[in-house]
């Protein structure tokens, strides 16, 4: 091979990997967002265009067969799934073979494009950046709108004039809605479990370590200031989550990991309580008015006080979703379906949207759709936990992947996160990992794979 091709073969992985760094920044810190809406379009184009090039130049793909049946398989099933809410004529059907058919295949190809040890420590050290970025912008909000720092026009820039951006100061706790907080489900998990599991390697400075404190803390204090309940809980448990998939590792890692899993969790005990009181400091936090708040989201009896929470609206659609079940348990109504004939819709503009994720589904695609979709969905952790029980890098950053994964699938219980074209990233990252770790026995994979701790990054991040 001349040295021109292997040029041909280079700039189009650096461009995967700069596109695919900046795709990943604006999909975790602006979702929903519609002024970087064409940005992120852009962005995509470039990906797939780049991945495109280099598969014409090597002639070879770097998507695994099991990853494309996988993909084909759940999205042939979701298109059979719309074509009979299109029968029924739900008045989403249309609207989610977009999402549910044509975006997985989309996310498929961008994460077989990362199938290499470089650009996947590049999205890693990307997802710190965005999760330290969410920490200081959120930190950096709730301080201006509690009148303890100025408001400047960063602050109110970033926001991009989101609609749904809401700051209401309540009994003992506040509630703020940013865009970028539908990331932390598995941003801070990611991050916390990077911390619990991170092997110092062999002339590393702490300066990944020193971020990765800052990120955890600061987006602890985002968690608790924003009254996510779902949030709340995942973040409390996932010291549980890595615990339970650290276990899985080979001995010589937990060996090695044992005394950043320590310091990790007695970090986090003093880090909870540190916030805390960080936080009755600027504002009062009563700790009785927020495990009320918390344990409210769990009632939906028909004296339950939450309604500011949505915790009567999430009952009404409890028994309208479950009503609308009992008429189609097996296949459901359809993708795309609306429980509005059982009492319930949602939005004007959206009615088969519903806070209910997978109660949506069921409802919509029924128990045979649902089983699928978790079989996919348990595919995933059954290929990542091989990998941890493999060791090596890949095993190593499955354990993040897991732990932001298992976060973001627990929040949808309550909040369509995964029903959203700029959020699937968190379903679709762990992935990318999967993918590389198929195809490692390669003699490319293995003469290029590093040792052991963490993956070298080319110098584009």
């Amino acid at each position: 091979m001349n040295n021109r091709h292997g040029q041909a073969l280079g700039i189009p992985t650096y461009c995967v990997a700069i596109s695919s760094c900046a795709l990943l920044f604006l999909l975790s810190v602006f979702p929903m967002i519609y002024k970087v809406l064409y940005l992120k379009a852009f962005l995509f184009a470039v990906v797939l265009a780049s991945i495109a090039v280099e598969y014409v130049t090597s002639g070879r793909s770097r998507l695994d067969f099991r990853l494309s049946v996988w993909t084909v398989g759940l999205s042939a099933m979701s298109f059979l799934f719309a074509l009979e809410g299109m029968f029924r004529q739900a008045p989403g059907a249309g609207k989610v073979v977009v999402i549910y058919v044509v975006w997985p295949i989309v996310y498929t190809i961008w994460v077989a494009g990362l199938a290499q040890p470089r650009l996947l420590s590049a999205i890693d050290r990307t997802a710190l950046v965005a999760t330290l970025f969410l920490g200081v912008y959120g930190c950096a909000y709730l301080l201006t709108q509690l009148n303890i720092l100025p408001e400047t026009s960063i602050v109110s820039a970033l926001s991009m004039d989101w609609e749904f951006d809401v700051f209401e100061a309540g009994k003992g706790y506040t509630s703020m809605t940013l865009a970028g907080v539908n990331s932390l489900p598995f941003l801070l998990p990611y991050v916390m479990a990077r911390l619990a599991t991170h092997i110092p390697a062999p002339g590393e400075t702490r300066l990944k370590q020193i971020a990765l404190w800052a990120a955890s803390i600061l987006c602890l204090v985002v968690s608790l200031a924003s009254s996510r309940r779902a949030l709340v809980f995942v973040v409390i448990l996932t010291p549980l989550f890595v615990f339970i998939l650290r276990s899985f590792q080979p001995k010589t890692e937990r060996g090695s990991n044992r005394r950043s899993f320590l310091v990790f969790s007695l970090g986090f005990l003093v880090g909870i309580f540190a916030v805390f009181v960080a936080l009755n400091t600027v504002y009062q936090f009563d700790l009785g008015s927020i495990w009320q708040r918390l344990s409210s989201a769990f009632d939906f009896g028909p004296l339950s006080s939450d309604e500011s929470g949505g915790g009567m609206v999430r009952r009404e659609q409890y028994f309208a979703l479950m009503r609308g079940w009992l008429d189609h348990p097996l296949f459901g109504a359809g993708h795309g379906a609306s429980a509005g004939p059982y009492g319930s819709i949602r939005s004007d503009l959206f009615p088969w949207s519903y806070e209910l994720g997978y109660l949506a589904l069921l409802f919509q695609i029924g128990l045979v759709g649902l089983v699928a979709y978790a079989a996919g969905v348990a595919w995933i952790f059954r290929r990542g936990i091989k990998l941890i029980r493999d060791g090596g890098p890949c095993g190593q950053m499955m354990i993040p992947m897991l732990a932001g994964l298992t976060g973001v699938l627990l929040c949808h219980a309550v909040d369509p996160y995964l029903d959203r074209f700029d959020c699937m990233w968190m379903l679709f990252l762990p992935l990318a990992v999967i993918n590389y770790g198929f195809s490692r026995t390669s003699p490319e994979a293995v003469q290029s794979s590093p040792l052991a701790g963490t993956l070298r990054a080319p110098r584009i991040v």
